[in-house]
């Protein structure tokens, strides 16, 4: 199908339908653009300075106004209110308040308003990002029934998730980059989860037992987070309790005999607090030898120095296996299963004030991995990320850092040996606003690679308001991947002297809030990529085969999305996903809508997730074509007694029998998916 048939039709009446705003807003009143931040949304965000008036316009402090969410800047939170003037209230009084809120409207906060950290390493409005960026939070968690935390990303615009079932792999693709998370960053926390020798993301690592909000910055981000963060990056922002305690039991049983228990404690005192979370998932699976057993444990400690130091130390333990079904193999083994155990852990020290934002962190990831067919490895990861930013010039924050970080592991079964090698940057990056109107941005990181040398990487973008509530703005911004251990070392066709594989992104988006409650984000991106890695035959053998620079990747699309409170307690989103990867379609969804609608009232809390998928392939040059299917589920929670509640989920309502292509590491194909399941649970929460 050709570009223009593909997309210009969509765009056409994406544009027009913007077109109409302006118009809307005319005839209803010229005070939907003029409307202020409402005041529970901007004490709720701590966005702005108590001394500021509620105007929207974009500030070039606004990163360090904003309270961090990150698990460091959210335990400063009290007493950046302090410094800032605001009052501190009670338990007592805190709850008071809570009780006489509406108890109908829904805990969303508004899209335009929403914080996040992991585009700029310091918290910014998203309004106010040069990327394109999303945050899922609140009711969009809440409305999951899933295990593994980057299964919360399916709904989202611009991502697709290669998954085996309710449990198992969950790779997540943006813009059609992933492979199995070598393309792109995933963190916990600001913690980067890596695989030491193939520098992939064991995704069934990441249950959903302690997950806050999810960001995700979507295209390269690797002024910032070097060469993990070619396509994108996800950031998992673990929760950290606030004052007095919390304890919470979830047990729930389902079909294929599933079971899941999940445990959390934590406390928030004035100067400490922590957070302890056990999570235990069992299941047949939907397809013959296809179970699952995994336990996961994580930890989150934080101590207040002073009114501005903050200590922090968490960390995880994760313990698993999948069994997955034979069907890729013309010669089937008799077993084909995979064992993981992986471990995380990182200590970091932070100093927050008004103009200030200092964080220092030291970290680590360690696993051992043993699979059917023989493999049997180990690998570590040490690291360090020094971050500073500085707002005190008038409309201007810089940021500036390094990292370092050393990759290594070791193979006891074929191939044996092994390895190492290690990366860091310097990374800059500067915002500035201008007449309250136009945020310019620029970056640029210089990396050093122990195997290749160097690599400079710059982006530039800017963000340009029409009114208080509307926006454009535009990106150009380089990402790059380095080779890692198996693709330079391990194997008969992996090559010492690979390059790293490059890509340049050009974007712009629009963003709108009107009719005070409606939400609008349109983005068309285009990426150029070259010197991909690619096995190929190798003109001077032996070897046969030999890992070289030499594919490209092109691909461009659009990626919109509504949201809106329809009602008082009811709330809905849809949104679009556009992708043409040309000749690279392997694996790919062309096209892909997403619809969600959130309700709350009282003790009870509903949602309803569809999903309709088509043009997918699951070979390269529109190859393969995988037939279309429309997904359809529903959760329900309701509140039984103070610390009761019952939870019902229903997963594939329509029992569509439909396949995701998955990249396993001995095969790939089309994975049959589960049909209908039904889950049953009970949480108390004293």
């Amino acid at each position: 199908m050709k570009f223009a048939d593909y997309f210009i039709a969509p765009a056409i009446i994406m544009v027009f339908i913007v077109s109409l705003f302006p118009l809307f807003s005319s005839i209803i009143g010229s005070e939907l653009y003029a409307e202020p931040r409402s005041q529970a949304g901007s004490e709720k965000l701590n966005c702005a300075d108590s001394s500021t008036s509620n105007d929207s316009s974009p500030s070039a402090n606004s990163a360090i106004q904003a309270t961090s969410l990150t698990d460091e800047s959210q335990t400063d939170d009290s007493n950046s209110k302090e410094k800032k003037g605001k009052k501190q209230s009670s338990p007592k009084e805190k709850k008071q308040q809570d009780n006489s809120a509406t108890p109908s409207t829904p805990d969303i906060p508004r899209v335009h308003e929403e914080v996040l950290v992991t585009a700029t390493m310091s918290p910014l409005e998203v309004k106010n990002c040069s990327v394109s960026a999303t945050v899922i939070s609140g009711e969009k968690l809440r409305a999951l029934n899933t295990t593994s935390a980057l299964n919360a990303l399916l709904h989202e615009p611009g991502i697709f998730v290669m998954r085996t079932g309710d449990f198992g792999r969950s790779d997540v693709e943006i813009r059609g980059l992933g492979q199995r998370g070598q393309r792109i960053g995933v963190m916990v926390d600001g913690r980067p989860e890596k695989m030491g020798i193939f520098g992939c993301v064991v995704t069934q690592a990441f249950p959903f037992d302690n997950v806050e909000r999810l960001e995700v910055v979507r295209g390269p981000a690797s002024v910032f987070y070097g060469s993990d963060a070619l396509g994108g990056v996800v950031n998992i922002i673990t929760h950290t309790p606030h004052r007095g305690f919390e304890t919470e039991a979830t047990s729930s049983y389902g079909t294929f005999d599933t079971w899941r228990f999940n445990l959390r404690h934590g406390a928030g005192f004035e100067k400490f607090s922590y957070y302890l979370t056990y999570d235990l998932a069992r299941s047949h699976g939907h397809l013959a030898n296809s179970a699952y057993s995994g336990d996961s444990l994580t930890g989150k400690f934080i101590y207040k120095l002073s009114s501005l130091w903050t200590l922090a130390l968490s960390g995880k333990y994760y313990d698993g296996r999948k069994d997955e079904p034979t069907i890729f193999f013309v010669d089937p083994p008799e077993e084909y299963w995979f064992d993981y155990k992986r471990g995380a852990a990182d200590i970091s020290l932070s100093r927050l004030t008004e103009k200030t934002d200092f964080s220092f962190k030291l970290y680590t990831d360690f696993g051992r991995h043993h699979f059917s067919d023989g493999w049997n490895s180990r690998d570590e990861v040490y690291g360090s990320i020094l971050k500073y930013t500085f707002s005190g010039w008038k409309n201007n924050q810089l940021t500036a850092g390094t990292d370092f970080r050393y990759l290594g592991g070791q193979s006891y079964g074929y191939p044996v040996g092994q390895w190492h090698r290690s990366e860091g940057g310097f990374f800059v990056y500067d915002q500035f606003t201008l007449k309250n109107r136009l945020i310019l941005t620029g970056g640029m990181r210089l990396n050093i690679d122990s195997i290749y040398g160097q690599e400079f990487v710059p982006s530039a973008g800017l963000v340009f308001f029409l009114t208080s509530n509307t926006s454009v703005r535009g990106l150009v911004s380089k990402g790059f991947r380095s080779p890692q251990l198996n693709e330079l070392y391990l194997f008969p066709a992996s090559n010492p002297d690979l390059r790293p594989e490059i890509l340049w992104n050009y974007e712009a988006g629009f963003n709108t809030h009107f009719l005070r409650r409606f939400d609008l984000g349109l983005n068309f991106f285009l990426m150029n990529g070259h010197d991909f890695i690619q096995t190929r035959p190798n003109p001077e053998p032996p070897p046969p085969f030999k890992m070289v620079n030499v594919a490209t990747y092109r691909a461009r699309g659009i990626e919109a999305s509504l949201t809106g409170e329809l009602y008082a307690g009811l709330t809905a989103k849809a949104s679009m996903t556009l992708l043409d990867p040309e000749e690279n379609t392997m694996g790919k969804a062309k096209q892909k809508y997403d619809f969600s609608v959130f309700f709350s009232q009282g003790r009870i809390f509903g949602a309803v997730t569809a999903q309709y998928v088509t043009s997918y392939y699951a070979g390269d040059n529109n190859t393969g074509l995988l037939p279309s299917f429309f997904l359809l589920n529903g959760k329900l929670e309701l509140d039984i007694a103070r610390y009761f509640s019952i939870l019902i989920s229903l997963n594939n309502i329509l029992d569509t029998h439909y396949q995701i292509f998955v990249n396993l590491p001995e095969a790939s194909g089309p994975y049959p998916m589960p049909g209908r399941s039904i889950n049953l649970g009970l949480r108390i929460k004293p």
